[in-house]
């Protein structure tokens, strides 16, 4: 599959919006993400252990996302996704820290103030649809 679209869409972003419900309570998390060229379709995101949000991811895996684009000269990508899953990651955060670094400024000092307090999780999407700004979309399936 040919996925130089959804790979630029998600280097244009560093956060997404990340949509969930519980008990028919929706809420939604802005979070910084990370993410592999050789596996676009699963995204890595981080918690605090102790955030009421993990019972939420825990619980009730099923999510939507969009991501937001750092710079809108990018042509405007954006990257959406309903029903992901979202589950504890395979990864550490340490494990994880290095692309962090390498996709988001200034995450040292996050990792500095918070890293110790992290859990990684990874959203699995299913499929995913990437618009641009001029309203061009391509549809991914993983």
């Amino acid at each position: 599959m040919e996925t130089e679209m959804m790979n630029q869409a998600l280097q244009a972003a560093d956060r997404l919006a990340l949509s969930t419900s519980l008990a028919n309570l929706a809420d939604v998390k802005i979070v910084n993400f990370v993410w592999y060229p050789e596996r676009p379709g699963v995204l890595y995101f981080a918690a605090l252990k102790n955030s009421a949000a993990i019972a939420v991811y825990e619980q009730h895996p099923d999510a939507a996302l969009v991501t937001i684009p750092r710079d809108e000269t990018l042509q405007g990508l954006f990257v959406r996704s309903h029903h992901v899953n979202i589950e504890h990651a395979a990864q550490t955060m340490p494990e994880l820290l290095p692309r962090y670094l390498e996709l988001i400024p200034g995450y040292q000092k996050i990792w500095d103030a918070l890293g110790e307090s992290l859990v990684a999780f990874e959203i699995k999407l299913p499929s995913a649809v990437v618009t641009s700004a001029l309203g061009n979309k391509q549809t991914f399936k993983f």
